[in-house]
């Protein structure tokens, strides 16, 4: 255990740390975070999603565990976000991206370096399956969301406009046309695509550190039931659905670990983009990220 701990987890938790450093030390500042924020937004992040997506070997997915998965995602999801709005009186934009983060673990700059580390391609294939539907359904999802509340209209027209300049579903789009077509694809594009998509989960995990290091404070009760929520009673929900339902064990057991991720740096990257509310979800991303470490240490051990 204490090895996994040593490597891969801890050094790739350490950007975060760094981040978090930088911010209480003044070295940078909130401004400079958001603009690394635009730069993983608009760049970085859509060139990872598009490798993964273009490079995701649907054909040897399990869909069956997926299916369960997105279950227990969304049954997750709801209820934070129910959780937050009705119990806790946060706003909605705030509460879909509080709901958001229990549900959409911090796989793709988090888990996936991991599992690389730890189990070579074959994990992180089994782990593709899940990033492309979160990515397709719950990322672009919930900016179609907040992008239709922004505009206070959801009218077929300008929904199809919102849509048109996702950056995530442009990639996405872009990475099944080019899996659907790979032998013409040029390799240079997948090149292009892993170099830059690599900056994603670093810049994104420093820029998390440094606005993290404002809202450093004990949990107040809506952070510690987050906490709660991503740490137990989501791999417990999907525990109990494997249980239940007979699936494979090996992908079972790599679905269960990203369950048992910290709560999901993607909320975060929305949130400074759309100018929500970040402190709740800085310090339930911090505290989970910190919790996890231990937990995922020994699932993976």
């Amino acid at each position: 255990m204490l090895t996994v701990l040593a490597n891969p987890i801890l050094p790739i938790f350490a950007i975060l740390g760094i981040g978090v450093l930088c911010g209480w030390r003044g070295w940078f500042d909130a401004d400079f975070a958001r603009t690394i924020n635009r730069f993983v937004f608009y760049i970085a992040q859509p060139a990872l999603i598009f490798f993964i997506v273009a490079r995701a070997p649907f054909e040897g997915f399990d869909y069956r565990v997926l299916s369960l998965y997105f279950i227990a995602q969304m049954l997750v999801y709801g209820g934070t976000a129910l959780l937050a709005y009705r119990v806790f009186g946060r706003e909605v934009r705030e509460a879909l991206l509080l709901g958001m983060t229990c549900a959409f673990v911090n796989h793709v700059f988090y888990i996936l370096p991991i599992a690389e580390q730890l189990y070579g391609e074959e994990a992180a294939f089994a782990i593709a399956g899940i990033i492309v539907i979160d990515l397709a359904v719950l990322y672009c999802g919930t900016i179609l969301i907040m992008d239709i509340l922004a505009a206070g209209t959801a009218r077929p027209v300008k929904v199809a406009g919102m849509l048109l300049r996702n950056p995530a579903l442009i990639a996405i789009t872009a990475g099944l046309i080019v899996w659907a077509t790979e032998p013409l694809a040029p390799q240079g594009l997948f090149t292009y695509a892993e170099f830059v998509g690599r900056a994603a989960p670093p810049a994104s995990l420093f820029a998390l550190g440094i606005i993290m290091a404002g809202a450093i404070a004990w949990p107040d009760r809506l952070t510690s039931a987050i906490i709660g929520i991503k740490v137990f009673a989501h791999p417990l929900l999907l525990a109990l659905l494997f249980f239940f339902i007979e699936v494979d064990a090996d992908k079972s057991q790599i679905a269960l670990l990203v369950s048992a991720g910290p709560c999901g740096a993607m909320a975060f990257v929305i949130a400074l983009q759309y100018g929500v509310e970040t402190r709740t979800l800085a310090r339930a991303i911090l505290m989970t990220s910190v919790l996890t470490l231990f937990t995922l240490a020994w699932m993976t051990a």
